[in-house]
């Protein structure tokens, strides 16, 4: 009788967790990875919702053999409204003013290396 008891209120528990983890994960806004082994001038970009008010986090890796790899998040008529910092890692948040599709670009210059990003909402 006991052994069920611990059962069911284990099973309880374990599904209360996996529901409050599932409430409030991150929500994947988009992703952008790029591998060039060549030296390579360009430009990649990735476009994503965001509501005023709303904190979104950049995630952020890199191994830059040579070049410049810069990164910047433009509103949808072209203004830069955030520039991400150099480095090899980063987690940094962003909050738009306004409700926009914003547009995250990777701007390469005789870059060779490897590059990930992935764009998250928190809240």
């Amino acid at each position: 009788m006991k052994r069920k008891a611990l059962a069911v209120i284990a099973v309880i528990a374990a599904v209360s967790v996996i529901s409050v983890y599932l409430l409030t994960r991150p929500r994947a806004l988009g992703n952008m990875r790029g591998s060039c082994s060549e030296q390579t001038t360009g430009t990649s970009d990735i476009s994503f919702s965001g509501e005023a008010g709303e904190r979104i986090k950049f995630s952020f890796k890199s191994d830059i053999i040579s070049g410049d790899l810069n990164m910047a998040v433009y509103d949808s008529v072209g203004n830069e409204v955030y520039v991400l910092d150099r480095a090899t890692e980063l987690e940094t948040f962003f909050t738009p003013e306004r409700s926009d599709t914003y547009t995250l670009a990777a701007e390469c210059n005789e870059f060779t290396g490897t590059y990930e990003i992935f764009i998250y909402s928190p809240d």
